[in-house]
């Protein structure tokens, strides 16, 4: 996992529903899916940090992160336009 910049990247995981899901009340695909997969990169050694949704398009998130997980096209495509020329990749 150097790949990306030479190092352990940090990277930010999206929700996918909004307030990621407000334990159900909003969806229970965080709840299932994503925090075990989260959970699994962790103990793989991983530097995952679970994110709300509208995280992927925030300046603060794009200096904290070395990339961010969008969970579905609009979610990340809104940051990839917003980014650099030739610094994201969908």
């Amino acid at each position: 996992m150097t790949a990306i910049k030479g190092s352990r990247p940090r990277i930010g995981v999206c929700a996918l529903n909004p307030h990621a899901g407000e334990e159900g009340l909003f969806g229970d695909e965080e709840q299932r899916i994503i925090r075990p997969a989260v959970e699994c990169g962790l103990a793989e050694g991983l530097d995952l940090q679970a994110r709300p949704g509208r995280h992927a398009d925030c300046q603060s998130a794009r200096r904290q992160y070395d990339a961010v997980v969008a969970m579905y096209h609009d979610q990340g495509h809104i940051a990839i336009k917003c980014s650099p020329l030739h610094r994201a990749v969908t």
